[in-house]
C-alpha cells in the first residue's frame, strides 16, 4: 500500500514497519519544484498587515509549518499543548473577540479528538475560526492513528463550515489569503515543509467553490482536488 509519497512506488511487505512518512518527509517525487512551507509563510505575511490573525497550535507548530509564524509574530502566538479540544475552544473565545484564529494540528485529531467543540463552539456559531491541518487522508505511514481517512467526511456534515483541499504550494498561499477574507469557519487540508509546485503553468486562480479546468481534452473528464490532483495531471 502506498501511503507517503508520489513517486517512485516501493513495495512494503505484510508486516514491515515504515521508517519514513509524511510527517517528516515530503510528499514532492524528485525533479518537482517545491516551496518551503507555504503557509506559514504567507500567514506571516498577512499577519503583518492584519493585526486580528492570531495563531493556535496543539503543540505541533513545527509540523504544521505554524513555527514561521510564531518567529515572526511571538506575541500572536498560543502553544495550547497536546489538548485539542481546548485549542478548538479557545479559537472561538478569541473569534468572539474580534480576532481572526488560525488553529493547526493534525487533522485527524481536529476531526475526530475535537469534533463536538468545532461543531457546537465554532460551526453552530458560525465563529471566524480557520482550522488548518496536516497530514489529511492517508499522508502518512504512523498508521490509523494519524491518518484522517474521514476527515472530509466528518466536517461535511457540520453547518456553515467550509472545506478547503488544496493542491500544492500555489494552492495553499492563494488558499490561506482566501479564508482570512472569508467570513465564518473553515477547515483546510494542509500540505507542509516542502510543498510540490505543479498549477504554476497554468494561470491558476484559486477561488472558494468554484472550479477551474487546468487541460482541454475530448474523451474523459477527471475531476479531482487536493494533491490528488497532481496524480491526474
Amino acid at each position: 500500500m502506498r501511503l507517503s509519497k508520489f513517486a517512485p512506488r516501493q513495495a512494503v511487505k505484510v508486516g514491515e514497519r515504515k521508517t519514513t512518512s509524511a510527517m517528516i518527509a515530503s510528499i514532492a517525487p524528485d525533479g518537482v519544484p517545491t516551496r518551503s512551507a507555504p503557509f506559514g509563510h504567507t500567514l506571516a505575511r498577512l499577519a503583518h498587515h492584519r493585526s486580528g490573525i492570531v495563531g493556535l497550535t496543539a503543540d505541533l507548530a513545527k509540523y504544521t509549518d505554524l513555527h514561521v509564524f510564531a518567529q515572526e509574530h511571538p506575541h500572536r502566538f498560543y502553544q495550547m499543548g497536546m489538548a485539542e479540544q481546548v485549542l478548538m475552544s479557545a479559537a472561538a473565545g478569541m473569534a468572539r473577540e474580534g480576532f481572526t484564529p488560525f488553529a493547526t494540528t493534525y487533522a485527524v485529531f481536529a476531526s475526530r479528538r475535537a469534533y463536538d467543540f468545532i461543531c457546537m463552539a465554532i460551526a453552530e456559531e458560525h465563529l471566524d475560526v480557520k482550522i488548518v491541518c496536516a497530514l489529511p487522508g492517508l499522508t502518512t505511514g504512523y498508521g490509523p492513528s494519524h491518518q484522517a481517512t474521514e476527515d472530509i467526511a466528518i466536517f461535511r456534515g457540520m453547518p456553515n463550515l467550509t472545506i478547503i483541499d488544496p493542491c500544492d504550494a500555489l494552492d495553499i498561499e492563494q488558499a490561506t489569503e482566501a479564508i482570512a477574507d472569508h467570513k465564518g469557519p473553515v477547515y483546510m487540508r494542509l500540505l507542509r515543509g516542502k510543498v510540490p509546485v505543479v498549477l504554476d503553468e497554468y494561470d491558476y486562480r484559486f477561488e472558494i467553490g468554484k472550479a477551474r479546468l487546468l487541460r482541454e481534452g475530448a474523451d474523459v473528464l477527471f475531476i479531482s482536488s487536493g494533491m490528488m490532483t497532481m496524480r491526474v495531471l
